[in-house]
């Protein structure tokens, strides 16, 4: 089996496999979550499908002999956000690719895509204000001699944003724009507008977006251009999905998320054109899968929060609270006191020995008075 083949093969359960761990995808709805310290993984894929273009004066025009070109776009993306509001983002791009035209169907399964990007909130308030910068490098370039399907535009590409966006308990909202500069390409401008009701976890809206040619591509008006026309005619099957001189799109979407808790978020879409210039018009879906962890809360090696440290009052010499502040310092007086008189203990005096000899002779002669007495009676 060669590599091209083996690719191919292993592409679609890859595919599959990301749809089980997956942020946003690249059209899913704009609003971003700056939780401090989280971590998120997302994982999906997105299918579009063509049988027509808009031409150059934006009209749409069906592809000749019952054409067709089909993109399956599968992604993996990590993002971590600092507690300091701003937060980095990495993703990757399989793509599964088919045209069919006069000739002969073709295909082509690759990783084709990384993507990288920054960005951080400048602004919270009425309207949360987040610049962000991307760079995309594509593995899967463009050669004029090719045979197999195109993949994506096939150069580095540079995005800066200006996106705003508001979260209220029932209603979010959200806007964006900003300057896309491909090498060897036109720049465009990006930009969406979006909103919809939220309950709990999820979402419900709809969304505008789409992207201008703000230059014009090198090879306008050359005969580069006819040679890049004929190799989309050849290998694309006419569609103007990629490659194209100086396109421009627009297209409307419904969002739909459906949140099993703020760590398990299930994400879909639908967009389908409405207008453009030398640009592919079809439909779009796409479905990911969002968690999100909290890497700080659940660490049990968190910091642990300095305990509050109190001051002793240091008292001066001579210290003397004020009480000329106007307050009666009568009520807080103590009452006085009322002494306790002790009871008087009455001491027994001990008699002397002369005392108790006095008592002895005392006690004698009464008692020879006494006998005295009987006698003369007697």
């Amino acid at each position: 089996m060669n590599h091209s083949s083996f690719v191919k093969n292993l592409a679609l359960p890859l595919g599959l496999l990301l749809c089980l761990i997956s942020q946003n995808g690249y059209s899913f709805n704009k609003l971003k979550t700056y939780e401090p310290r989280t971590f998120e993984m997302s994982g999906g894929a997105t299918y579009f499908e063509t049988t027509s273009n808009f031409n150059d004066v934006g009209s749409k025009v069906n592809l000749i002999s019952s054409n067709k070109y089909a993109l399956l776009d599968m992604f993996l993306e990590t993002r971590y956000v600092f507690k300091d509001f701003w937060s980095v983002r990495a993703k990757a791009f399989i793509s599964n690719a088919e045209s069919k035209n006069t000739d002969f169907n073709r295909s082509n399964s690759t990783l084709n895509t990384l993507e990288a990007s920054g960005d951080w909130m400048v602004y919270r308030g009425f309207m949360d204000v987040m610049p962000e910068l991307t760079m995309r490098y594509s593995l899967d370039q463009i050669s004029n001699t090719q045979d197999s399907v195109i993949t994506n535009e096939g150069v580095l590409e540079i995005t800066a944003m200006l996106k705003a966006q508001n979260n209220y308990q029932w209603f979010s909202y959200y806007a964006g724009g900003g300057y896309n500069f491909r090498s060897e390409r036109s720049s465009v401008m990006p930009w969406y507008v979006g909103g919809g009701m939220q309950w709990k976890h999820s979402f419900f809206g709809l969304e505008l977006n789409g992207f201008q040619t703000i230059t014009d591509d090198s090879d306008k008006g050359n005969t580069n251009e006819a040679i890049r026309n004929t190799l989309i005619q050849r290998v694309d099957g006419g569609s103007y999905k990629f490659y194209s001189i100086n396109p421009s799109h627009i297209q409307i979407q419904a969002n739909l998320d459906v949140g099993f808790s703020s760590g398990f978020v299930v994400k879909s879409y639908i967009a389908n054109s409405i207008s453009g210039q030398n640009y592919a018009n079809g439909l779009t879906v796409g479905i990911a899968v969002n968690l999100l962890f909290d890497t700080f809360s659940n660490n049990p090696h968190k910091e642990a929060l300095p305990g509050k440290h109190i001051e002793p009052v240091k008292q001066e010499e001579n210290y003397q609270i004020q009480t000329q502040d106007g307050v009666d310092q009568n009520l807080f007086k103590k009452e006085p006191e009322v002494p306790v008189v002790a009871p008087v203990k009455k001491h027994t005096k001990v008699p002397s020995d002369d005392d108790i000899q006095d008592q002895l002779d005392q006690a004698e002669m009464s008692i020879k008075l006494k006998a005295k007495k009987r006698k003369k009676k007697n």
